[in-house]
């Protein structure tokens, strides 16, 4: 067996055993927290186990919509996790569900995951948006916490691209930062509204609600869109992304030292954390692949001229960091 199928196969039993944790945990406590509300209701009108509807919502004057996958393991009895994935700039939501694999029973059989739509396909944060995508994320959660049995611990966010830089301005948001467990941007733009732009540098806004968050970020080396050397584009600054990172840990508060571990061919995953907040700040650094969205597997991503699949799936790893990185309320 390879190295990176020893590393994939762990993965796969740690998710293994964390859902049946959460499941026996969750059993015990059936909805004795009156806050979930959408415990004990039947599932909306049209929705199935194990299939994704279409949602339309009003959020800030405008009508939206969201994808959600109801997971085939759904109990509406048991508090269930739930992942906010974000699509690319010019992509969809329907195309970061078929992208992330988020859904695939492959990865995922118990996770109830939405995927929101940008207007003109991308998100607050990019130059020149001025959409409220803060407020429509808002919504859209207490949307689901209502129509579902949520576990209000275990709400995480992931995203690509431009969908990814979203990811980090929730992170950075005063309030839903303490809504989020934990976040995992993959090849995110990170734009910081200041030239001219000095990439290793720069200073990154950002006013999250703790000192806790957990945040593993994926990047290619080889990514000529979000450069891993950051740099002037759309006339904003994108930081280097060993520099993003670091500052991610100093707002943590920890060291700024890292221990490099061997994640797979040309991958290796920096490491950032002791003792219990080891691995609370991570980037998995693949020095070979470009803008894309890590698979082993052939994707839209992977598969444009030029690109080619990756030796990691990102999928698991990042399953794997949201199951221990629930939200710890003092």
């Amino acid at each position: 067996m390879t190295f990176s199928k020893t590393i994939a196969r762990s993965w796969q039993c740690m998710l293994a055993l964390w859902v049946m944790q959460v499941t026996l945990v969750a059993a015990r406590t059936i909805i004795r927290d009156s806050a979930i509300s959408g415990c004990g209701q039947t599932l909306p009108t049209g929705q199935q186990h194990g299939n994704t509807a279409n949602v339309t919502i009003e959020s800030d004057g405008l009508t939206r919509s969201y994808l959600v996958f109801v997971p085939p393991h759904y109990n509406p009895y048991i508090p269930t996790s739930v992942i906010f994935s974000y699509h690319g700039g010019s992509r969809t939501a329907q195309s970061q569900l078929q992208l992330d694999q988020l859904t695939n029973p492959e990865f995922n059989t118990a996770l109830i995951v939405v995927y929101p739509q940008g207007i003109n396909d991308t998100w607050q944060g990019v130059p020149g948006i001025t959409t409220n995508d803060v407020q429509f994320t808002a919504d859209i959660l207490a949307e689901v916490e209502s129509r579902y049995c949520i576990d209000p611990h275990r709400v995480f966010v992931t995203g690509k691209s431009d969908g990814g830089g979203f990811c980090n301005v929730l992170a950075c948001d005063p309030t839903l930062s303490a809504r989020f467990a934990a976040f995992a941007p993959v090849s995110g733009a990170y734009y910081v509204d200041t030239l001219p732009c000095n990439a290793t540098t720069v200073n990154l806004p950002c006013s999250p609600a703790r000192h806790d968050i957990p945040l593993l970020a994926f990047h290619g080396g080889n990514d000529t869109t979000i450069s891993y050397n950051g740099g002037e584009r759309k006339d904003e600054c994108l930081p280097t992304i060993p520099h993003f990172i670091e500052e991610w840990a100093a707002r943590d508060l920890l060291s700024p030292d890292n221990t490099t571990i061997p994640i797979a061919n040309n991958t290796v995953l920096y490491r950032y954390g002791a003792g219990l907040e080891t691995g609370l700040v991570g980037l998995v650094y693949d020095a070979v692949i470009g803008h894309d969205w890590p698979s082993t597997a052939p994707n839209a991503d992977n598969q444009v001229a030029g690109h080619h699949p990756a030796s990691f799936n990102a999928t698991p790893i990042i399953l794997g960091f949201f199951a221990t990185h629930p939200l710890i309320v003092l």
